[in-house]
């Protein structure tokens, strides 16, 4: 029993190591994203671009109000 619950965290481990986070912030304010995604056809860029077809602004400036 030992054993199984050692191997949980490997393998959480492993799958945190081998995941992809990538956050969109698209250049224009009034793109429709869940329609761009479902129109896509699923191929990425030279980029490692998960939404490759997307603009997307190169900065972003949060402030505080």
């Amino acid at each position: 029993m030992a054993e199984a619950e050692e191997a949980s965290p490997r393998r959480s481990l492993e799958f945190a190591e081998s995941s992809v986070l990538e956050a969109i912030v698209p250049a224009s304010s009034d793109v429709d994203i869940k329609n761009e995604i479902d129109s896509w056809d699923g191929a990425p860029d030279d980029n490692g671009s998960i939404l490759p077809f997307l603009a997307q602004r190169h900065v972003l400036l949060l402030g505080t109000s």
